[in-house]
């Protein structure tokens, strides 16, 4: 028994030693580090460029955590921390290398050319092995081609993937290898396919470096955006690589933004939510740490909630800081707070975005393309959720009072970048569609309409060269323009036509590695609601015909049938989505599926209690119905498939 107890003691001593070597990845630095250094707790890498870290040494130590930042899309710190790291040890060539690094935005398709020529120019005089020479001249391949970006990617390719065989033991090269792969995945010769083969082997190298360094902060990372595709069961599996890096990486605004792109595929608004409101105060926490030089408690979203804590300078600093990485974590939250109702949520969320914009002096345009875009997807999933109905235009006028004078404003005639192009042609999108619905006989709307669509035109052709996938897609909201106004000018057959065609180009679409991740409407939903509201007119007894749809005349009779097609088709390629769940309910009803209809009415309802901001008028629809239609079981198993159901979904969400 003695010996028993001896031997315990000994595995319980063995498993504390072990575990304070493995927690202490801790510094033995003298010099002390800025304090936004300290507060960072962005993981640990082994060997970061092949490098056998001092953690005596100060530069060694602002360098790890400049290559941290860099493989969290933290590029303003990393470029910061590697500078940090220079000036300590001027001859400090991984630095140098990190630095070049920083200046593309590889996923981000941005590529500062001068920059890394400029730093690789300072390195000419530096001495360096071999190993790190091969480094330094496979980095500078990303800038060596000016003006031609995609030569130099295909060189880094080429030179990346001889360097990772030529040193095969460097698990840090194989993981800029899995980023490079996935950077050319996104070329444009790639856009037409979903997943690229660049792309499927950037998840097989990234999984291998796993086996070998299971918390490698750039390998987690980049398998999230490698399974970031539209199909469900791909992007299922990334579950546990957006856990994981999450976890993690817990001071980035970017690792807590990005696994949300796998919860929202996979329909987990819960995790979207949960995702992206942590993101927005990591990254308020981070700015106020950088400005303050101390902490400052900060536990709301909102950014004027830490306003008037700053004086001028301190909030012109915390408006330019971390724009990207923030405005694209308060889209994405608005976008989740509508998937479960909170219509009040996501008006906060664009109130937030103009006021950023507004205190910048009106210079930082992406907080202006971010806020177009919020604000289209919010104006389109109203129009589902109350469709040419009075609850459509009371809500709206909330939105009008956040920026209804807004003047559209072009964000960048001369871009080469397709987003923010995006962008204004969702802006105008909405525009037409609140100028169809509130004020449908104005002669002057229609004038207004037509220079929209004619400007959508013209973006559309802009975009041809940029990116086929958002050309095609401004071009068929032209489509949708129209059929909308066909229906309110009571055409049926006509808007039926229109919205056909979109469905039918939107069929050829393939959204590739560059399409955007959040799209703003979606044609065959588009065509489903007209298609109950076309039938909702026939049940009043209001119009009495048959229509053409699909090259075939249709009884009308057949429409809930047919909108329920493609509602659940929908769902399918994106889950649990409100415009979806309510739309199968409406549809389900018009068919006389009252049970069907029920089970997605609970399903919203249980969707719409993640949030303490549920829309009322849409929560009256669901619990009406409810309430006014007892379920009825028609056996045992049935009952108990629909609790199953309902508590698989509960679970997922």
């Amino acid at each position: 028994m003695s010996q028993r107890k001896e031997m315990n003691f000994v595995i319980c001593f063995i498993f504390l030693i072990f575990g304070k070597t493995i927690h202490s990845q801790s510094w033995n630095t003298t010099d002390d580090i800025l304090p936004w250094e300290t507060y960072l707790q962005l993981g640990d890498i082994q060997r970061p460029l092949g490098l056998i870290l001092n953690r005596s040494s100060l530069a060694h130590r602002h360098f790890t955590i400049g290559y941290l930042c860099l493989h969290s899309f933290m590029y303003d710190e990393a470029k910061e921390a590697f500078d940090l790291a220079i000036n300590t040890t001027p001859t400090f060539i991984e630095a140098y290398i990190g630095k070049m690094l920083s200046c593309k935005q590889a996923l981000w398709s941005y590529t500062d050319l001068d920059c890394g020529q400029a730093i690789y120019n300072t390195t000419r005089k530096l001495s360096r092995t071999s190993f790190q020479e091969e480094l330094l001249s496979t980095v500078y391949q990303w800038y060596a081609y000016k003006p031609n970006i995609t030569a130099g990617e295909d060189a880094f390719l080429l030179s990346i993937r001889n360097l990772s065989q030529n040193h095969s033991n460097e698990t840090d090269i194989r993981v800029l290898l899995g980023l490079s792969l996935l950077n050319v995945a996104k070329q444009i010769q790639n856009q037409s396919q979903i997943e690229p083969p660049g792309m499927i082997e950037a998840r097989n190298i990234l999984e291998d470096v796993l086996k070998n360094e299971s918390n490698h902060s750039g390998a987690l990372h980049y398998l999230i955006h490698a399974y970031d595709v539209v199909l469900v069961n791909i992007s299922q599996q990334a579950q546990d690589y957006a856990d994981r890096y999450g976890k993690i990486v817990t001071t980035s605004s970017h690792a807590q933004h990005i696994p949300s792109h796998i919860w929202i595929r996979i329909g987990s608004w819960n995790r979207s939510l949960s995702a992206n409101e942590q993101s927005i105060i990591v990254s308020l926490r981070l700015c106020t740490k950088k400005l303050l030089v101390s902490n400052l408690s900060i536990s709301s979203i909102q950014l004027e909630s830490i306003w008037n804590l700053l004086n001028t300078t301190q909030q012109k600093l915390l408006i330019q800081c971390d724009v990207v990485n923030r405005a694209y974590s308060m889209e994405s939250l608005s976008y989740s707070r509508l998937q479960t109702g909170n219509w009040l949520g996501s008006l906060d969320l664009l109130r937030d975005l103009y006021f950023a914009y507004y205190q910048s002096n009106q210079t930082l345009n992406q907080y202006l393309s971010f806020a177009y875009r919020t604000q289209t997807r919010m104006i389109i999933e109203l129009f589902y959720w109350f469709p040419y109905k009075s609850e459509f235009l009371n809500k709206i006028q909330q939105l009008l009072a956040i920026n209804g004078t807004q003047t559209m404003v072009l964000l960048d005639e001369n871009t080469t970048q397709w987003y923010p192009i995006w962008s204004e042609a969702g802006f105008r999108f909405s525009e037409c569609l609140l100028r169809l619905l509130i004020n449908v006989n104005n002669s002057n709307n229609i004038f207004i309409i037509d220079e929209h669509l004619t400007r959508l035109n013209n973006l559309s052709n802009r975009t041809a060269s940029l990116n086929p996938y958002v050309s095609i897609s401004i071009s068929i909201m032209i489509s949708q323009i129209r059929g909308i106004r066909y229906y309110i000018n009571q055409s049926w057959q006509e808007c039926l036509n229109e919205l056909n065609n979109a469905v039918k180009r939107e069929l050829t679409l393939i959204p590739g590695t560059n399409s955007p991740s959040l799209i703003f409407i979606n044609s065959s939903e588009l065509l489903a609601v007209h298609l109950l509201l076309i039938h909702r007119q026939f049940e009043q007894g209001l119009i009495n015909e048959n229509y053409t749809l699909k090259s075939r005349q249709i009884s009308i009779v057949d429409f809930p049938s047919q909108a329920l097609i493609l509602y659940k088709k929908a769902n399918e390629a994106a889950p649990n989505r409100v415009i979806n769940i309510v739309g199968m309910a409406r549809a389900n009803t018009q068919l006389g599926n009252t049970n069907e209809a029920i089970k997605l009415y609970q399903l919203l309802l249980t969707q719409m209690n993640l949030s303490n901001n549920t829309d009322l008028t849409l929560l009256k629809e669901a619990a009406n119905f409810i309430a006014q239609n007892p379920i009825q079981y028609n056996s045992a198993s049935n009952y108990f498939s629909s609790i199953f159901f309902l508590l698989f979904v509960f679970f997922l969400l």
